[in-house]
Formats: C-alpha cells, structure tokens, sequence
C-alpha cells in the first residue's frame, strides 16, 4: 500500500499495494514500512496520501485514525472504530525531490557474522570502501549475501539508518548468530554527478526483456564507463524512475549494470548511466592501438602482461579501460566471437576452439590510462582546426607541420576534449580518427562536430632539455626540387647532426613555417628529412628550404 514519488501521483501502481491488514487493525507506519520496502520510501517524507484499497479517500470513510501524519505513517485501530471495523487502507508519500533522481552505490560487504556479529556501519564502510558512498546516504537497503530481505530472516537488528548503516549483534539472537548480509544505500544526486557517463540505451525490451548490463556496454561503448562504477542510475527512455515501474529486475547494481525480465508483466524500455569515480573524469590518456598476435595459432591474445613486455614504456601497468576491435576497425563485440578474456586489468584473449566457426578474427586492442601515466611528458593543448567545413581535423601530421618540435613523432598517449573541456567521449560526435600516431579527426554529418583541443603523451626523453641544431639548407628548387633528406644531410655535416632525430622544423629561407607556404611536401619527418618536388605544385615550384632537428639529450651533451 505505498508508493514513493516526489510528488503525490495521481494513480496507483500494483507496485504500492501492500497486504498488512490484521484482524485487530490497518498499521501502515512509516518505520515498519522503511524495512519492508528498502529504498522505495525516503525517511523523511514531506506529505501522505492514504486511501482505502478500492480508492475512497480516507477522509471519506469515517474511520477514525490513530497516526495519520508523513512523519509516522498510518494507523487505523478496529477498537477505536465505535464498533464497526477500519476499511483496509493504502499509502504513498512524498518525498523530497533529491530522493526521486535515485543514485545508488553497489553492494558493500564489509564484515561477517563470525565474531560479535555483522557490522555493516556507514563509519566502517567509508573506510573500508572509500569514495564508493556519500557521506550523508538518504536511504539503505539490506539483504543476506544470497538476496533475502533483511526483514525476512527473523534476526533483531541493532542499527538499521540511512545515517549509521546496519549492525547485527550475535548475542541478541535466538539463534545465537546473524546472518551474513550486504549493504547499499542510495546517495543525493550531487554524489552521481560528479562524474557520470552520459545515459546509455543498448537493448530494447523484445525477447527475453531489457539487459543493460555493465559487461555488454564495456564492449559496445568502450571507454565510455570505467570498468569499477561506484553507483548507477536506471529510467526509462521517457525518464520515469524506475522504482515507478512495475517491472521485474533482474540485475540493478553499478559493478553488474542492470536487467529486466519479461514476465507476466512485459518490460519496459529503460536506460543506464555510472557515476565513475572522479579521476576517471579527467582528460582521458588514450594509447596507440598495439597488435602482438594473430589468430593461426590457438587463438588471438593480447594480454595486457605481453603487452607490457613487447612495448616497454608504451602502455600503463594498471589501465582502467580497454577498446577491442578487428585489425580493419571492426569493434570486437559485433564479430560474433566469444571471448576469453577482455577487461583492462587482464587484457585480451579470443581461443579458436570457442568460437562456432573454429576461428577467432584478427583484434588490436587499446587502453585508457590513469591521468599520471599522460602528465610525465606531455605536449600542451593544442587547437589547430575548427569544425567548419568538413569537420574538425587535429591530426598529428598537421600538427607537427604548424608546430614543429612541440610533438614527439611517436607519441604514446593521446587526450581530447572540446575547447570547454568536456570529455570527447561524453559528445555525440563522429570520430573519424582517435589515435596517437595519427591524431584526431571528426566529420560533420546528420550531427556536427564540436571544436576539439587535443594533447599528446610522448616519450620521457623528448621532455628532457631540448637539443636542437642549427638551420641546414643543401640544396634549392631549380632542379627537380628542394631535397633536405636526413641522410644527405649527415653526409655534408658530419657530427652536427644526430644520426636518430626525434623532431624536425622546416621553414622557406626567409623563415616563413612551411605549412603556410602551400606547396605539397613528398617527406617531413625526422627519420627521412624533408624534400618538395617541383612537379608536384600544380605548374609552380617549390619555395628554398631549411631545416634543423631535435636531437636526443645524450647527442648534445656529448659533444
């Protein structure tokens, strides 16, 4: 006989109905209600609604009440009555409208009933699981680790709060032992906000019912949720509550996502979003896409430990997202493949023999990683492009051109945001490219892109001093073209030049950038040089050239 809204509904929902008539009288108080029902009534309600079960208002009935008010509940007792016997009644309430946009943490176990008894306190809690729950929940629920209800094991509780958390004392049983049980509360909005994926739709309700489970979203919607979410909030597309519903759920939890089962009731269609914790809203610090293995052998693994051995200093020890798709660009869950392995802490794995058709298809995986992995050497932001025209283009190979020294020619770790700030993955953009060897790119389609900053991770020895070396110009366009290679260069300058740069800067000899001269260059890059090719200009030819290097550290200090 309750319902929980933020304001009064104006119909009733099978969900309310509660059957809790005795012989002697209708108790509907607040307290008991709390237990029964955890976390569909908030412990401060600011009104009540109470009817009898046909709808008749209970002012219209004549029964005299014991306890009518939001704070107790409803109490109706048959000996008040004058000899007739009290209707049988039903509750809502009110709540406070941080109580109705539900924010709930995952299950907390953090003790067992094995000494005094089982302390599940929100002090311990806070310092057992750190950041997993606010400092001032609005509302607890409470189960034995296998899901019974609290209420429903017979054990006599010694703290049961929103505020404290739950406690179980051993020696206050008849039995002599608690039960073993499981915690989660729900928090105020402000505590899911902080940092929260955008609101996530991958299956509708056909079928078997609506499954909108963490595991299957990592795989779709790789990088977007980070793979421990401290809470999770669920509505329908519409935004309902999904505490308004009627349906049957079968998973509703941050660490598994949630799920609902069709039954004699048929799902509705609903959505998720995670609140992460906050580093994991930082500017992401993205790798390069890493392909150590091919499927000819047992299967494809690209464990995260191999990984680490084949490209030393290239990936994180300890990333906190993973990306999967086939060497063409296909993502990893649309292939049809069953995997063995795929999450950041272990990796990934695809085992020929599981798969239907004998044979796993060829995968490169990615990693998100922490903040400080990017931040030991990382370049400044960069804005090069806007998203006029065909779209926003902040590729390396630009990049690199406009600003010649400020990025390594292999960076590690790529990070992009808009120019506000907001996480690239939290737009609804088209990426063409993302990737540190390559850059950034979206294109304008039925959505346009926003305008994009980007910043790269490079190598620890490109943020030592810099060594750069003087201008060299060997040659001039009155031939076939200006051809500055690295390799002539080396020959006509021997020792004042690196034989391994690790950046280049090209200017005309009257020191305008390159990029600004519009002509079409066959090479720039540190490992070939420069060079420019008359016949290629469009009738015109290549402006004089010069160029210099950025040298490793060890090249000037040895000299």
């Amino acid at each position: 006989k309750v319902f929980a809204a933020c304001v009064v509904l104006v119909s009733a929902s099978s969900l309310g109905v509660i059957f809790r008539l005795s012989l002697q009288r209708d108790y509907e108080n607040l307290s008991d209600l709390l237990k029964e029902y955890p976390g569909l009534i908030c412990p401060n309600p600011t009104g009540i609604e109470v009817q009898t079960v046909s709808g008749q208002p209970a002012s219209q009935t004549g029964d005299i009440f014991q306890v009518n008010d939001a704070t107790g509940g409803f109490a109706c007792v048959n000996a008040d009555q004058n000899g007739k016997q009290c209707a049988d009644y039903r509750v809502r309430f009110t709540c406070p409208e941080m109580f109705c946009s539900v924010c709930r943490t995952s299950w907390l176990d953090r003790d067992d009933p094995s000494g005094r008894g089982d302390d599940e306190t929100l002090s311990d809690i806070h310092v057992t699981y750190p950041g997993k729950v606010c400092s001032q929940p609005i509302a607890i629920e409470v189960t034995t680790i296998s899901g019974t209800p609290a209420l429903q094991t017979g054990n006599i509780f010694h703290v049961y709060s929103a505020t404290q958390g739950f406690a179980c004392v051993n020696a206050a049983q008849a039995g002599g032992v608690c039960a073993d049980y499981k915690v989660r509360f729900i928090c105020p909005e402000a505590f899911c906000s902080s940092c929260r994926t955008p609101w996530i739709d991958r299956d509708n309700p056909g079928g078997v019912g609506d499954f909108e489970t963490l595991n299957h979203i990592q795989m779709e919607y790789p990088l977007l949720v980070c793979p421990q979410p401290i809470a999770i909030e669920v509505t329908t597309l519409s935004g309902t509550q999904v505490q308004q519903t009627a349906s049957i759920f079968e998973v509703f939890d941050p660490l598994q996502g949630f799920a609902c089962v069709n039954g004699n009731l048929s799902c509705l269609d609903y959505r998720v979003r995670f609140t992460c914790p906050r580093n994991f809203c930082l500017p992401k610090c993205i790798t390069q896409w890493f392909d150590r293995d091919d499927p000819s052998g047992k299967g494809d693994y690209e464990y995260l430990s191999d990984l680490l051995n084949e490209y030393p200093g290239l990936i994180c020890p300890n990333p906190i997202g993973i990306e999967v798709q086939t060497i063409s660009g296909q993502p990893a869950f649309q292939t049809g493949n069953i995997f063995q392995a795929y999450n950041p802490t272990s990796g990934f794995a695809c085992v020929n023999a599981a798969q239907a058709g004998g044979v796993c298809a060829d995968y490169k995986v990615r990693f998100i990683c922490p903040e400080a992995f990017c931040s030991s050497c990382r370049t400044p932001w960069i804005d090069r492009d806007n998203p006029g025209g065909v779209g926003d283009f902040e590729t390396l190979n630009h990049i690199q051109m406009e600003y010649p020294l400020l990025v390594c020619p292999q960076p590690i770790a790529i990070e992009v945001t808009t120019l506000s700030g907001t996480q690239v993955q939290q737009t609804a953009s088209i990426f063409e490219v993302f990737d540190p060897l390559q850059g950034f790119a979206c294109v304008n389609g039925n959505l346009s892109c926003l305008d994009y900053r980007v910043r790269f991770t490079c190598p620890q020895n490109f943020c030592l001093p810099k060594c750069i070396t003087q201008w060299f110009d060997r040659d001039d366009p009155s031939g076939e073209g200006d051809y500055e290679y690295l390799s002539d260069l080396l020959n006509e300058y021997p020792g004042l030049i690196c034989p391994n740069p690790i950046g280049i800067e090209v200017q005309n000899i009257s020191g305008q950038p390159a990029f600004q001269t519009g002509n079409i260059f066959q090479a720039y890059n540190p490992t070939s040089g420069f060079a420019c090719v008359n016949a290629n200009q469009g009738g015109g030819q290549c402006a004089d050239y010069r160029v210099r290097f950025l040298c490793p550290d060890t090249f000037c200090s040895s000299r």
